[in-house]
Formats: C-alpha cells, structure tokens, sequence
C-alpha cells in the first residue's frame, strides 16, 4: 500500500493547504515533498510486493486502482516530487496567496505521480484529465498576465484531445476482445487485433499529440510558457508534457503495438518536423520564455522520434531522454523563475553582461544550457545519441534531419546564454546574485544531469529490463 501514498498524500496534503495560513504554507509542501521522495526512493530497495498495488474498484466499468513502479516510470516517479519541491523554492517571495500555489502544486504533483504510476487503462485517463484541473486553476490565478485566457485556450486544445479519449477508453471496456471490463494494462496486452488497432489507437494518438504537444496540435504552447510563472511552468515543460510521451510509450507498447508500428513512420515524420520547426521557432524569438518554449517542442519531438522507431534502442533513449529533458529544460525555468525573482525583464535585447553581477548564476545556467543542446558528459547526450541510432537502419534520412535540430539547438541555446549573460550591460539595475538556497535550487538538477550523462546504465538498466518483457 505504500505505493499508493505517492498519489494519495500530495493529493490530501494539497486539498489541505489551502486552508492553511500564508506563513507555513510552502514549508508544509515542502516537507509533503521530501516525505514523498523518501518514499519512492525506499520503494525502490524494496520488495516488488511492496511497489504493486491493485484493488478492484469499478468492476463494470473495468476500473481497478492498479498502481506498479516499474522501468518504464521509475524515473519520472522520482523527478515529479523533486521538481515540484525545486519549484516551489523558486516562487517568489512576495507572492500573494501562497497557500493556493502551495496546494496546487501538491495537487499537480499527486496527479502526475498517478499518472505515471497507473497499471489501468481507465484510471491512467481520470489522472490524464485530473492534472488539468490545478493546472488551470495555477495558470488563472498567478499568471503574469491574460491568466484565464491562457488557461482557456489550453483547456480547449486539451479538451480536444482528452474526449476522444474517453471514447477509446469505453470501447475497450466493453470490447468483444476481452473476456470482462477488464482494463488493466496486463489484460489487454496482445488482445486487441491488429486490423482493430489502428482506429482505436486514434483517439488516444490525438490526446498524447496535444499533451506533449506536437505540430500542428501547439498552439496552446507558447501563450501557457509566456505568461504561467516560471515555477509552474518548470512542472509543466518538464513533468506535464511528459504525459503525452510517457502515455505514446506505455499505451501505445502495451495496447496498440501493432498501431505503433505501423504508423511509425508517418508518427517520425511529424516528428522530425516538430524538431526543426521548434528549433527555427527559438532561432527567431527574442522572448527568453519562448526560446525555451520552442527548445522544448524540438525536443520532445526528438523523444517522439525515438517512441516511433519499434527498435529497443530508439525507445530506451527516448525513455531516458524524458528524464533528461525534465532535468534540463526544468532547471532553466528555474533560472528564469530566480531571474523573475529579481524583477528582470523577459525581452533579450533588454539583457546582456549579466554575468558581471550575477557570476554564480552565470555558471550554473552554463551548465543547464549545455545539458540541454546535448553536450556530451551530461544528461541529454546518451539519450539522443541512442534515439538517431535506433532510428538510424530504418529511417536513415529522417535520422539526418533530426541531427540537424541538435545542431540548431546549440545554436539557438548559446545564443540565449550569450545575449542574457555576456556582452554590453543591459537596461536593468545591478542585481544580487544567488543566495545560498537559490545555489541549491539550481545544483540539483546540474547534480542529476551529471549522475545521468556519466552514468547512463544506472538508469537504462530498469527501462531495458522492462522493454525485455514488452518487445
């Protein structure tokens, strides 16, 4: 049962903090944080016993609470509590009302543990569809500006997406393939045939294209990263765009294998070009929050790239490659929150020379920068380099073209570190560099990175072991 308690106590503590008075709020999160990650990493040294639970709940509908951490969401179960803690650091601090940003964080963070937990088809939907839920409410309520038009025009997109889904869910349900409602994932592993699997994997393709998102389903992309706060949208660049890509991985290996072959390539494709336009989209901005926006897109089409090329390889890269682009990408929202913090500017042209005051931040953003375009020695480089060669024998000039969005990526990523933090002083007063809890903030994730570019087999063990039995 202790694997429930990584969904139920962020969930319970987080519908609690927002009774809770302004002072001791983000101390009480914190402290449900570190509570949560001490138990995800004991579940890990563990018995597997302990780390599966599954009770029967909604028998004629097929809805079981069927929780597992397995290889396949191991890392993302240990990311979403650590970054969600980092986040909440990161806010700032005179904020208004900020047991309501404590409690939606909490509330997010146990939707997403769910999410990534779930061993059942229906109840990997209901946490699908409940992280919107605080997700709009942080978005409405603490965005820099046009919050509830922001927050609408992503619940559209998402709604787009997610009802389709349930369809899918429903037909599955009820399928004449299985023998009761049963949608356990190890139910309906290898009962759909092949010829009914390309129109049910439909409905859930267009909700994972959405969520993650990719051209042409962004459009919901670069208003949300523009005006959310930095430290929400470090969850929701580097967590809750995972579900899109997690969900790809997990429904489309278990239920739809043979869709996902077959539409592989077409699905690489847009993927490839989702690298290069998102590459093209940062080349052109002037927005320090739509370079990253757009960094993004590229990247989580590079993850798309390696879930469509049914090779091993390809897969397990991409799968580690979610765990790298969480790290990277979220740590530079976190120096965007830190900056925000201090009241600068998001327009480039208004940076420059920054390293001058802020030294130390100039280090460490150097690091996250690099971690992102993929240098070598850190934690995106194993993860790509294993995605272009999985897809490399079968899909040799799409793996070409995806190289070229790396190469853009140094590009585009550079030239955001040197207009921000070299060259003439820009228009802003001299501010202070990090303090020492601000150090810490960024120094876990260049600590991660660095843990996962040196030592890539102690995190692939778990995630090939898994692709064994699915394969």
């Amino acid at each position: 049962m202790m694997v429930s308690l990584l969904v139920g106590l962020p969930v319970v503590c987080g519908l609690a903090a927002y009774l809770m008075k302004e002072v001791g709020s983000r101390g009480f999160a914190l402290l449900v944080m570190a509570i949560q990650m001490g138990i995800a990493v004991s579940l890990m040294e563990g018995a597997e016993a302990a780390r599966r639970v599954h009770q029967v709940w909604i028998p004629e509908l097929g809805l079981n609470w069927s929780l597992a951490l397995d290889g396949a969401n191991v890392l993302l179960v240990l990311l979403t509590p650590l970054l969600c803690f980092l986040a909440v650091l990161a806010a700032p601090r005179e904020l208004e009302n900020p047991a309501g940003l404590a409690g939606g964080i909490l509330l997010l963070n146990g939707f997403l543990s769910g999410l990534f937990l779930a061993q059942n088809l229906g109840l990997f939907y209901l946490f699908f569809e409940a992280m919107l839920l605080p997700t709009l409410m942080l978005v409405s309520a603490y965005a820099r500006k046009e919050g509830p038009e922001t927050a609408l025009k992503f619940l559209m997109f998402t709604l787009v997406g997610s009802l389709p889904m349930l369809l899918g869910v429903l037909i599955l349900a009820y399928s004449p393939d299985v023998a009761a409602p049963n949608l356990d994932f190890e139910s309906l592993q290898g009962k759909v045939p092949v010829h009914r699997q390309i129109y049910l994997f439909f409905p859930f393709l267009l909700a994972f294209l959405v969520k993650m998102p990719m051209v042409p389903f962004h459009g919901w992309l670069p208003s949300l990263y523009r005006n959310s706060p930095a430290c929400v949208t470090v969850i929701i660049a580097g967590l809750m765009s995972k579900a899109g890509t997690y969900g790809l991985m997990k429904v489309g290996l278990l239920v739809f294998p043979g869709a996902l072959n077959q539409l592989g390539p077409s699905l690489g494709i847009l993927a490839v070009i989702t690298i290069i336009y998102g590459a093209l989209s940062a080349l052109g901005s002037d927005s320090l929050r739509e370079i990253l926006a757009y960094s993004s897109l590229s990247h989580l089409g590079m993850i798309a790239f390696g879930l469509t090329s049914s090779t091993a390889n390809g897969i397990a890269g991409a799968t580690l490659q979610m765990a790298a682009h969480a790290v990277a990408t979220g740590g530079l929202f976190l120096v965007v929150a830190l900056l925000e913090r201090r009241h600068m500017p998001d327009r480039m042209r208004r940076f420059g020379g920054l390293a001058e005051f802020m030294p130390r931040l100039a280090a460490l953003a150097l690091f996250l920068t690099l971690a992102s375009l993929g240098q070598p020695g850190l934690g995106s480089f194993p993860g790509e380099l294993m995605i272009l060669t999985g897809t490399w024998p079968a899909q040799t000039l799409l793996t070409v073209l995806a190289t070229l969005g790396i190469v853009l990526a140094a590009a585009y990523l550079l030239r955001w570190y040197q207009r921000v933090f070299t060259g003439p002083i820009g228009t802003y007063r001299e501010p202070q560099d990090l303090d020492s809890l601000e150090t810490f903030v960024l120094l876990v994730p260049i600590t991660v990175t660095l843990l996962i570019g040196f030592c890539p087999a102690l995190f692939l063990t778990p995630i090939q072991t898994w692709l064994e039995g699915v394969l």
